[in-house]
């Protein structure tokens, strides 16, 4: 079969766009709507319906969207770029404290005398998950250089 061109690169598949930002927006919509649906109960926490879960949800997925279409355009350098990257680290940081934020809040439920164990735990987790990230890095940088003309012999 012949090839017809070069196919379409990935910042330019809007089918691509689709699935991220609806996936995210899918993601984080449920993680905020799980949040505003948990309520203490003598054993910990239960997951309880309430009318703030869908206006939770709408705001989880409208921060992806807007997220995603800020990443997108930035891509795309339509903006002055030392601003954009300034808002591009903003935006970076703030999604990762609502994801902070968001696993730290189910800790308030944890009994009192088990909260230390319960911090401890999260603790080596965060080491491990560290490492392995710190490992993943190294491979990608690894395989993104480019090889040394000398080491070709």
């Amino acid at each position: 079969m012949k090839n017809k061109g070069p196919s379409q690169t990935l910042d330019n598949d809007s089918g691509f766009k689709a699935v991220i930002v609806g996936s995210s927006a899918l993601g984080i919509g449920t993680l905020m709507a799980s949040l505003a649906v948990l309520e203490p109960t003598d054993h910990g926490f239960e997951f309880r319906w309430t009318p703030y879960a869908p206006v939770a949800f709408v705001v989880g997925a409208l921060l992806a969207w807007a997220y995603w279409r800020l990443v997108f355009r930035l891509a795309l350098r339509e903006a002055d770029p030392i601003r954009s990257e300034r808002r591009l680290k903003q935006a970076v940081v703030g999604l990762l404290a609502l994801g902070v934020l968001t696993f730290l809040y189910p800790l308030r439920f944890v009994a009192e005398e088990r909260r230390t164990d319960v911090l401890i735990g999260l603790g080596a987790a965060i080491v491990a998950l560290s490492g392995v990230g710190w490992m993943v890095r190294t491979v990608v940088v690894m395989l993104e250089s480019e090889p040394d003309p000398d080491d070709q012999k």
